[in-house]
């Protein structure tokens, strides 16, 4: 699948994460508000880890298989506020999206402005047929997020990579 170049909407720009976002994305990956719900691991929410992950995403760009991992940022500023992207599932056609901001930039709508954006985006793509969302029951932000989106609730199921219990969000392509 395509990488996307940017993806902009009113207020931000989704786009692969660059050197100058290093910074940034340690400021993320350590704080711990921000990845509670996220599947890293240990070593990954280190400074090391976190540079690692990084700069595997950012040279998995120049590949066949790019990591569909992206930054928001505040389009004014240039700030990097979080991340969102998407990741294929075991069924061909369905993949995941997630999302998550600094902590300091929630509750301003920044997260539904993104995935919004970003599930419209891969939804136009021809290998995609169906966009999840796993959510911790314990996370009413990112609850809120797919219910704006217009997900439809499908109930609690396993994560078939992680294989953590969550609720499970669903949109479909139209006409899919």
């Amino acid at each position: 699948m395509q990488l996307p170049e940017v993806i902009e909407t009113e207020r931000l720009l989704i786009r692969p994460f660059q050197s100058r976002d290093l910074s940034f994305f340690l400021e993320f990956m350590l704080d711990e508000m921000a990845t509670e719900y996220l599947t890293f691991t240990e070593e990954q929410k280190t400074e090391e880890g976190a540079r690692s992950l990084f700069w595997e995403v950012v040279e998995s760009y120049r590949s066949d298989e790019p990591i569909m991992a992206l930054a928001i940022v505040d389009k004014e500023m240039g700030f990097f506020i979080g991340s969102c992207g998407v990741s294929p599932l075991d069924d061909p056609g369905v993949y995941e999206c997630y999302y998550s901001l600094l902590p300091k930039y929630w509750g301003m709508g920044f997260a539904t402005e993104a995935t919004k954006a970003l599930v419209r985006y891969f939804l136009g793509q021809p290998e995609v047929k169906v966009m999840k969302a796993f959510v911790s029951p314990n996370n009413p932000r990112s609850i809120h997020v797919a219910v704006r989106l217009g997900m439809k609730a499908q109930g609690m199921a396993k994560h078939p990579f992680s294989g953590l219990e969550g609720m499970v969000y669903v949109m479909e392509k139209s006409g899919a």
